[in-house]
């Protein structure tokens, strides 16, 4: 009888390594700082000086773009008629000069007829008093 041959088997270590699970990829969390700054400057509206992203995102969804900003003086006393209305953010004495980006929030402002348009320019001087839109605008003021 013909003999057989043995097989031969590896023997295989007793540990087997486990397959590697992924780590779950971040959604990205909106855009980037850089991508905000590039489209600031696409709409002519000027970089926070924070540079903080949610400033930029700020900037961007209330600020008009390739729009001057509104140097503006108190005419009449706001009262309270105006407790609930951004007009009651210009709360300095009544000479002060201020200075409005362009946006929804400076077009109620202007339309209670109770500010003086003195100009128009980019950017506010050192003696300018500047009022940007609140962060909390909208629920402040129910934009």
């Amino acid at each position: 009888m013909p003999e057989k041959k043995k097989a031969t088997t590896k023997k295989t270590s007793a540990k087997k390594a486990a397959p590697k699970k992924a780590a779950p990829k971040a959604a990205p969390k909106g855009p980037t700082k850089a991508a905000m700054a590039s489209a600031l400057k696409d709409k002519g509206i000027p970089l926070p000086e924070s540079g903080e992203a949610a400033d930029m995102e700020h900037r961007l969804r209330h600020w008009k773009e390739n729009e001057l900003g509104y140097m503006v003086r108190i005419h009449r006393n706001a009262g309270g008629k105006y407790a609930d209305h951004p007009l009651s953010l210009l709360n300095a004495p009544r000479k002060a000069l201020y200075w409005l980006p362009a946006s929804e929030m400076t077009d109620r402002i202007l339309a209670t007829r109770r500010v003086v348009v003195v100009g128009r320019v980019a950017k506010p001087s050192t003696n300018m008093i500047v009022i940007d839109v609140p962060s909390d605008y909208e629920q402040r003021f129910g934009a």
